[in-house]
């Protein structure tokens, strides 16, 4: 009988035991859990510190993570012929982001009276909607009539350029140029400068142009120059393009169906620049390709030399006859470009006119 008295006190002692022993135990588990939390907190904070790194002070914890070399930049550009006929397309020289001016009165750059100061001003366009271009630099040159001549400066501006569909976009820079005493056709560049430029390759336009009038046929002579170091061999093409007028945005397709409707055009571009909207090459090649702009029917258009093999800073001239049909009346633009396989060395745009007593 007293075996089974002190039962109750063992087993009271036992289930203390045991209720000590579980909470022990649960204690150590929670406290090794509670560290791992702790740590797991700290490495994601450190994480998170690195991701955001660089990112606005109000940006939440589920913001994107931008590298710190990825940021939107401004796209100055101008009407580039050489950028242009690398996307496929075709181009004047008569660039229609360049235009001289007397005393406010537009002129054309094939008809310039010597020792004459004249104004020169160069539209200046924005590719980007979301960066703007404060202080951008735009140096002016001319160099002789001709394919390839080392330019002389002319002058410089400095211009603010808006986002692209803002107030005061496009740009316009300015400078005056004094034209040579001796007699002579010119030509003009225009290279915007911008360290932070999201397209390089637009930013140089050419204004280069002659008129003849048609007696039989309309002559034309000017020299080309290998401008590079060393020999080049460059080849003369011939085409009729002329800028077309605008297309209705309502009636512009989007690129998707422009890829579907030319395929054959939907190449991808030799340059893939960084833009915010992906350009629909197809459309444009399609409207300003090569094969939509050939010689017209009935006209004759000779080069002499049609190619040249020339040695660094070499020059030759280059005879340029054209003869329209019988009867024709109006004005032709007949472009000349040189090429050095596929890449654009440099053209001109030869205007041809035939009045009605022509």
């Amino acid at each position: 009988m007293e075996r089974f008295s002190g039962f109750p006190a063992a087993l009271l002692n036992g289930l203390k035991t045991a209720i000590v022993y579980f909470f022990t135990l649960r204690f150590l588990r929670d406290a090794v859990a509670l560290a791992r939390d702790v740590i797991a907190m700290c490495r994601r904070y450190e994480k998170l510190r690195d991701d955001r790194r660089g990112a606005r002070a109000g940006c939440p914890p589920k913001c994107g993570r931008v590298p710190p070399d990825i940021y939107r930049r401004a796209d100055p550009l101008i009407y580039s012929q050489r950028y242009l006929m690398e996307q496929g397309l075709s181009v004047t020289w008569d660039n229609p982001d360049i235009q001289l001016y007397e005393n406010g009165n537009p002129v054309s750059s094939s008809s310039l009276k010597p020792g004459t100061d004249y104004e020169v001003r160069a539209t200046i366009w924005n590719n980007s909607t979301k960066a703007p271009a404060v202080g951008l630099g735009v140096d002016f040159y001319f160099h002789d009539f001709g394919i390839g001549p080392q330019p002389i400066v002319i002058g410089t501006d400095t211009v603010t350029l808006p986002v692209k569909g803002a107030p005061g976009h496009p740009a316009t820079a300015r400078t005056i140029w004094r034209t040579p005493g001796a007699p002579g056709h010119y030509c003009l560049k225009v290279q915007l400068n911008w360290a932070e430029d999201a397209n390089f390759k637009n930013n140089l336009g050419q204004e280069n142009t002659n008129v003849g009038t048609a007696q039989s046929p309309a002559v034309f002579t000017f020299p080309v120059r290998n401008e590079d170091t060393v020999r080049r061999s460059l080849r003369l093409i011939a085409d009729a393009y002329t800028i077309p007028p605008p297309v209705d945005c309502r009636e512009k397709p989007d690129k998707t169906d422009s890829d579907k409707r030319f395929p054959r055009l939907a190449t991808a571009p030799v340059h893939n620049e960084y833009s915010e909207k992906l350009p629909d090459w197809a459309f444009a090649r399609s409207r300003h390709g090569p094969s939509a702009h050939p010689i017209p029917n009935g006209w004759s258009v000779g080069i002499a030399p049609e190619t040249l093999d020339l040695d660094g800073g070499e020059s030759q001239d280059v005879k340029v006859s054209i003869t329209p049909p019988d009867g024709w009346k109006g004005r032709q633009a007949i472009n000349v470009n040189a090429l050095m396989g596929a890449d654009l060395r440099g053209g001109v745009t030869l205007y041809v006119i035939r009045g009605e007593g022509g």
